[in-house]
């Protein structure tokens, strides 16, 4: 898991492991070209989580008052090492519940970026992660979760105005 930012675990003393509603951020970093050559498809960064080894765009919690671009270039940052600048809002959606080992219950709503790489080569930056890297958008690793593919799906769509899940 993630390591908890102080504030949620100031408010956890709180409410316990009632259910808590959690501003959050996607970063899904496109890479369309290298240098001077255009890629044949875009790459798409990905980090490889080190808790339950799955395969997702950079994401994470909002510091309290933070603007969600503000906090999709840091996320992008701290994970990967990588200095990125959002494109667009793509989408906007709520997750189901999650509920962590420890009991603690949540749903985040993930304002979700399309962004294009501005400097540095991609690593392991934190300990959130155990892999990093660019991935063809055609073939992309696996485990990748259907939430993933969506967002990737919506930063593709490049010009297309955001998307709103309505269910």
């Amino acid at each position: 898991m993630a390591p908890t930012p102080e504030f949620i675990r100031d408010l956890r003393t709180h409410i316990g492991t009632s259910d808590l509603w959690i501003p959050a951020v996607r970063g899904v970093v496109l890479r369309r070209r290298v240098g001077d050559v255009d890629l044949p498809e875009p790459e798409v960064l990905l980090v490889r989580r080190s808790d339950n080894g799955a395969w997702t765009v950079t994401s994470g919690i909002l510091d309290p008052g933070e603007q969600p671009g503000k906090g999709a270039v840091r996320e992008v940052a701290e994970e990967t090492a990588v200095l990125a600048r959002p494109v667009r809002v793509a989408g906007v959606f709520a997750t189901h519940l999650v509920q962590y080992a420890n009991g603690d219950r949540c749903r985040f709503l993930d304002t979700v970026l399309e962004m294009e790489p501005v400097e540095g080569e991609p690593r392991v930056n934190d300990d959130e992660s155990v892999d990093v890297g660019w991935f063809s958008v055609s073939a992309l690793p696996e485990p990748l979760a259907e939430d993933q593919r969506m967002v990737i799906d919506w930063a593709l769509d490049a010009g297309a105005p955001a998307q709103l899940l309505m269910e």
